[in-house]
């Protein structure tokens, strides 16, 4: 039976893959957006990510409210009963699947892999 042995190299290389792992996690959820688009129950509406404050859409169940700030978006409230919406804080695209609806980040003039 062999024994396996761990060289510095092996550590540091491991730690580095941690740290991208978490770098990733974090900046890649909090997308940031030129504007926001939100399909609530049937219904498709837009606000400028450039302008900060809360709004409110009707959902099937009642009214969710968002908070737009310096490109982000993050719903604070909602009348589905889990409230999982709530808890993914600053994130793109939000669900609140209960409630119908959906809010995603968007850049004006960005392209998808299937317009390029």
């Amino acid at each position: 039976m062999s024994k396996l042995t761990v060289r510095p190299l092996d550590f540091v290389i491991f730690t580095l893959l941690i740290a991208l792992g978490i770098f990733l996690t974090v900046h890649g959820s909090t997308k940031k957006g030129s504007r926001i688009k939100v399909s609530a129950n049937g219904t498709t509406y837009e606000y400028s990510a450039e302008k900060n404050g809360t709004y409110s859409v009707q959902g099937e169940l009642g009214p969710t409210t968002f908070e737009i700030k310096d490109g982000r978006v993050r719903i604070t409230d909602s009348p589905c009963p889990n409230k999982t919406c709530i808890n993914q804080r600053w994130h793109s695209p939000l669900v609140c699947l209960p409630n119908k609806v959906i809010i995603t980040v968007e850049n004006e003039g960005a392209f998808d892999a299937i317009s390029e």
